[in-house]
């Protein structure tokens, strides 16, 4: 780390960057992605987005991949952030009948994306 020579403060490198971050969520399924949702930039992850904008893109893909069966025996697994435990969200996976995985405890082996997403 740099260090102005002023005391401990670190020096900006970069004085017009900002954070380009953005958040991704990636559903799939047995055979590969299923859908995607890209949180719009400056926008927060809250449970009425999640249930207005990405379960309900999730119930137009499984709809469109099976028809007859559509969201019954879906099992769902989500870490357990705050959207994902609210009332709204939890209620919303009730009603279309999508079964929630209990979150297992933090284990590095453990991450799905880590077996298909990303190469090694």
């Amino acid at each position: 780390m740099l260090v102005d020579g002023q005391g401990d403060r670190p020096v900006v490198l970069c004085p017009g960057f900002q954070s380009r971050k953005r958040m991704f969520s990636v559903f799939f399924n047995y055979s590969g992605p299923l859908d995607f949702d890209i949180l719009p930039q400056d926008t927060t992850m809250t449970a009425a987005y999640c249930v207005e904008n990405v379960l309900s893109q999730i119930k137009s893909a499984i709809n469109e991949q099976r028809p007859k069966v559509s969201t019954s025996r879906t099992l769902f697994f989500h870490d357990n952030a705050g959207p994902h435990k609210a009332r709204a969200t939890t209620q919303s996976l009730r009603e279309l009948g999508i079964q929630v995985s209990p979150y297992p405890a933090y284990s590095p082996d453990l991450a799905p994306c880590d077996y298909w997403l990303f190469r090694f």
